[in-house]
């Protein structure tokens, strides 16, 4: 009877040390799997910010400034182009003040 519960614990003692083996290798693949996820997510960061940039250059392109692309249009619709449609008011507001602006 000794011997069959020494025999017993020695495989209980295997079956743990197979365990630890099965977590350390776990959590070495989380480890690796969660650093990539971080290098990803700076990525996307990084992402935004550039689609922000181009966002903002585009705006700028569209209403900032003397001959911003609102008032050239504007300018032909005025001029007699025929037109179904408007210009969103918002729009037409910031470039009238680009246009007004001395610094433009």
């Amino acid at each position: 009877m000794a011997t069959l519960r020494m025999v017993h614990g020695l495989w209980k003692n295997e079956r743990v040390a197979q365990n630890h083996m099965e977590i350390a290798d776990r959590a070495g693949r989380l480890y690796d799997k969660f650093v990539g996820f971080t290098e990803d997510l700076k990525k996307v960061g990084q992402q935004m910010d550039t689609a922000k940039r181009t966002y903002a250059d585009a705006m700028n392109k569209l209403v900032d400034g003397r001959g911003n692309l609102i008032a050239q249009t504007e300018k032909l619709k005025s001029l007699g182009a025929r037109t179904l449609k408007s210009i969103d008011g918002r729009l037409l507001e910031r470039a009238g003040e680009a246009q007004d602006d001395p610094a433009s």
